[in-house]
């Protein structure tokens, strides 16, 4: 008889009485806290932090992507979306398909040489700009060269790369040895960017801490009209890009009052709206409220059980219907309706699981859709970050920002230091699709940022990064510090499940027993270990939480990962 050993880490919940920052790198952290230190708000330790983390873990994400941001400030919430956009050079066949069926870590069919994966084709117009400067202006309250200041410290006088940002760029030596900018940024010497403790090595990235510079003192416009979107459409176009300077001058940020709110037991979940992950979320959730499941027990083979039911009811919605929609007819308010909550959950059988197919939310609108088009659903089969400040005040904001999978599309436009997303990948290369590529069309994305607001305000904000495990990880976080009060560290250091493949993974830590219950009612489960690892561990989305009550605040980041919470001084 075989046996393996388990074994579990964990980390201890950060807590404080001022306030709470949680981000993935413990640099961009101090960033955030420096602004608190200094009298900022949580938009500006937030702007801070996430322009530093772009800085410190630059194949996660930076200035060359986008995300979303989710708020509230005094009596002001919201959504500040500011996701990657396709150019208006897009076309619908720009890819030649290789007959492949599915590719990638997204499962979309082929692409010759892989263009809407890496190259200057795959770049998408990037955001992050636009929408952080957009919430200091609206919300901040420190100068912008302030809050700007710590991510251009950084990459001027340079860091000492944490392990798993070392990881990242000894897995991703192929893709610096291939593009001739990203080789001389990130190994300057040819080598890997490593020291020792006698002997640090400094990372420095002195082209983009003039661009940050610059931002600091001129804002978005320096970045979108001026001299540095010149020099990256300049680069691209030279090199059989699509981009332009007419994307760039006419990119604007969303701003939505409120963003998509629902409730979950009593109280209220807010989220980005549209074509991202917060809706397949915000149905996850509303499948869910028609079920005990603190009652079940945690973990237990029924609540997990009726957990993968409600998530792959929602991830079968989610393909068949969201998408811009500019591009495309959606039934926005019946995927979110009470009434088509209670028919989805309705299918849930106790006993088992069985083939899972999208339903009808047209009805709910009580209109047929006015095009119909092919779902987007990919075949069977990352690099995002996620951050979350909550301030003394109660202000709070949670942002997912990403240059989509590790350095993105690999290309730094020379002179800038700023990599650039492969956000086309985002798109279904095949067209005719609900989520096939259009002239300025934004991707279905998976980011869902999300606050959790009570009877005395902000109680927590949360979020993570990992593609298409995001949902399932935020919601199952939910689930733990709502339905099972825990505290934020714990809800992340607990066993967890993810189904947004063909597979439903589980990790290590849950028990045989329950596995083998879960696999008698029907669950095609894969363990997720050190057979199925990145750098040994389960490869699960990666998250950060604040829990805010009247003891104070609460923070937790993946344990996995150099992620970092703290609070003030």
């Amino acid at each position: 008889m075989q046996t393996h050993t388990v074994t579990s880490i964990s980390k201890t919940a950060a807590h404080s009485k001022k306030g709470m920052v949680a981000t993935k790198d413990q640099l961009s952290t101090e960033a955030g806290l420096t602004m608190l230190e200094n009298g900022g708000n949580a938009i500006d330790a937030a702007v801070a932090a996430c322009l530093a983390v772009g800085v410190v873990e630059p194949e996660s994400s930076g200035i060359g992507g986008g995300g979303y941001m989710v708020f509230q400030v005094r009596d002001e919430g919201g959504v500040i979306g500011f996701p990657m956009k396709g150019p208006f050079g897009a076309k619908p066949d720009m890819y030649k398909l290789t007959g492949d069926s599915a590719v990638g870590s997204f499962g979309w069919a082929g692409v010759v040489n892989d263009e809407n994966i890496h190259g200057y084709r795959s770049i998408a117009v990037p955001g992050s700009v636009a929408g952080l400067i957009e919430a200091h202006k609206r919300y901040g309250t420190l100068p912008l060269s302030d809050v700007v200041y710590p991510a251009t410290r950084l990459a001027r006088e340079g860091f000492s790369p944490e392990w798993f940002t070392l990881y990242k760029l000894g897995s991703l030596t192929e893709m610096m040895l291939r593009y001739e900018e990203l080789g001389k940024t990130f190994m300057p010497d040819g080598t890997l960017p490593y020291g020792s403790i006698d002997n640090p090595y400094l990372l420095k990235q002195r082209n983009l801490a003039e661009v940050l510079e610059i931002i600091g003192k001129d804002g978005a416009d320096a970045y979108y009209r001026g001299d540095i979107a010149k020099s990256i459409v300049k680069d691209i176009q030279e090199n059989e890009g699509i981009l332009s300077m007419d994307d760039f001058e006419k990119y604007r940020p969303f701003i939505w009052k409120n963003g998509l709110e629902f409730s979950y037991r009593g109280k209220i979940i807010r989220v980005p709206p549209y074509a991202c992950a917060g809706i397949t979320s915000g149905m996850t959730l509303k499948i869910l409220n028609h079920f005990d499941i603190k009652n079940m027990g945690h973990n237990s083979p029924e609540m997990l059980h009726t957990y993968i039911w409600a998530a792959r009811l929602a991830y079968a919605d989610r393909f068949k219907f969201i998408a811009d929609p500019e591009h495309a007819d959606v039934p926005w308010n019946g995927l979110m309706s009470d009434k088509y909550s209670r028919k989805r959950a309705s299918l849930i059988n106790k006993d088992q699981i069985h083939n899972i197919e999208p339903g009808n939310p047209w009805d709910e609108e009580g209109r047929a859709p006015t095009k119909v088009m092919e779902s987007s659903a990919p075949a069977p089969d990352a690099g995002t970050t996620h951050l979350a400040v909550i301030d003394s005040e109660g202000n709070a904001v949670s942002i997912t920002n990403t240059i989509m999978s590790g350095f993105g599309s690999g290309i730094i436009p020379k002179g800038t230091g700023i990599v650039m997303n492969n956000g086309m990948m985002w798109y279904d290369p095949i067209p005719g699709r609900v989520n096939s590529i259009a002239p300025g069309k934004y991707p279905l994305n998976n980011m869902t940022p999300a606050l959790v607001i009570g009877p005395d305000g902000i109680e927590m904000a949360l979020g993570a990064s990992g593609g298409r495990r995001i949902t399932n990880c935020v919601t199952s976080l939910l689930i733990k510090m709502i339905d099972f009060d825990m505290n934020p560290q714990v809800a992340i250091d607990s066993p967890r499940v993810d189904c947004s493949s063909q597979y439903t993974d589980v990790d290590s830590q849950l028990s045989e027993n329950i596995v083998n219950e879960l696999k008698k009612k029907g669950h095609n489960i894969r363990v997720l270990g050190s057979a199925n690892s990145q750098t040994g561990l389960a490869k699960f989305a990666s998250p950060v939480a604040i829990k805010r009550d009247k003891s104070g605040y609460l923070g937790g980041v993946d344990t996995f990962h150099t992620a970092y919470a703290a609070g003030p001084n």
